[in-house]
């Protein structure tokens, strides 16, 4: 019985060893390449396809690692390689392994045998360079400082602000952009906290909406005293749960008519989950076990103050009145489909929802962009 005791006890100590290692690892990559701003991710990466051959319209492509299918997915992506970029389009045909897809250049031509990486960004630069829209670089001063914006000018007098996701820039807004100036909304295009350009938060942190809100409050602000009398704001991935933040924190939400969420990540915590789901353990490939994302988070509280409660914006953005327009990729492999799908069927009076069939984590406009756009179109054109 003694020794029975002893195996017993050496084993749940292992155990618990085990767990609170795990815990720690996890929490320590939520911290690292979540949370810190300033976390360095290392040199470019071109590895998604090698360049076969090129040529004035048309590329081919032979996919690297195992990243056919999201190389033979159709739509319309930016393809960047070491020193340029460009833009493919529509596949012409595949033979084997290999895609052959529209091909138009931005900035150099990839040579054969170039490893190029396949990106969101279809549109590249600023607006003026990308989609031929006139636009002016300002500054809005926000509690940290001054934060360089795009500014579109138009004709009526509700504005369109764009806030963009973690870890993109500006140039994810050139999407969508062409709609909204086409209808004649003017437009600003924010940077915010952490951002290139912007000031850094005392912290060096993000807060996934719970501190960023206050720059779009700025922007608001901005916009009121500059001639608009309503605004629409479209937030994409942590950009939707900063609008979220926005909508139920800020004394200045009432002059938001409407909101546009793509791929909004309304739960810090959930989206957390759905990664650790979707993750090996360190050094094997083996899928890392259900209860690391828990232990993880508990971890990421007692060593850095997560709130994960506070950063469950899901009931927040549920209380919100102002008419939502809600697109989501149904192969999300960022930010768990079903929180959107969900939001929708609770609030069917007020939430417009748009699921992206095949469209990964912000891709919609990428797979299927007649369908983005349209949306996008009739959803402006509603009355406040």
């Amino acid at each position: 019985m003694r020794r029975l005791l002893v195996v017993g006890a050496a084993v749940a100590l292992a155990v618990l060893t085990l767990l609170a290692g795990l815990g720690w690892h996890v929490s320590g990559r939520i911290y690292r390449e979540a949370i810190l701003a300033s976390y360095d991710h290392g040199p470019e990466q071109y590895d998604d396809a090698l360049v076969l051959a090129v040529d004035s319209t048309t590329i081919t492509l032979a996919p690297l690692r195992n990243e056919r299918e999201r190389l033979a997915r159709d739509g319309a992506f930016g393809l960047f390689w070491n020193g340029g970029s460009g833009r493919i389009g529509a596949i012409v045909r595949q033979e084997g392994a290999r895609l052959v897809r529209t091909f138009s250049t931005v900035e150099g031509t990839p040579a054969r045998g170039d490893s190029v990486d396949l990106r969101l960004e279809a549109y590249q630069g600023d607006p003026r360079r990308a989609r031929g829209i006139p636009f002016q670089e300002i500054a809005i001063e926000t509690e940290l400082g001054p934060a360089p914006a795009w500014s579109v000018t138009g004709t009526r007098t509700t504005w369109v602000l764009f806030v963009h996701g973690k870890g993109a820039t500006r140039r994810q807004a050139l999407r969508a952009l062409g709609v909204v100036h086409s209808l004649g909304f003017p437009a600003l295009v924010l940077s915010y906290r952490n951002d290139n350009g912007a000031p850094a938060s005392p912290d060096g942190r993000y807060h996934y909406g719970l501190t960023e809100w206050r720059d779009v409050e700025s922007a608001v602000r901005f916009a009121t005293q500059n001639g608009a009398e309503d605004v629409v704001l479209v937030g994409t991935s942590m950009g939707g749960g900063i609008v979220a933040a926005f909508l139920s924190k800020s004394a200045l939400a009432p002059l938001v008519s409407r909101a546009v969420l793509d791929s909004p990540m309304l739960d810090f915590g959930e989206t957390i989950d759905w990664g650790v789901k979707h993750a090996t353990i360190p050094g094997t490939t083996l899928p890392m076990p259900a209860i690391a994302g828990g232990l993880g988070k508990q971890f990421a509280t007692w060593r850095y103050g997560v709130d994960w409660e506070a950063l469950d914006l899901r009931r927040r953005i549920g209380s919100v009145r102002v008419p939502l327009l809600l697109l989501h990729g149904d192969m999300d492999e960022i930010v768990p489909f079903t929180t959107s799908q969900a939001l929708a069927a609770r609030h069917p009076d007020r939430v417009t929802f748009v699921s992206f069939p095949g469209a990964n984590h912000a891709e919609g406009w990428n797979v299927d962009s007649l369908r983005f756009n349209e949306s996008l179109r009739e959803f402006l054109k509603l009355e406040p």
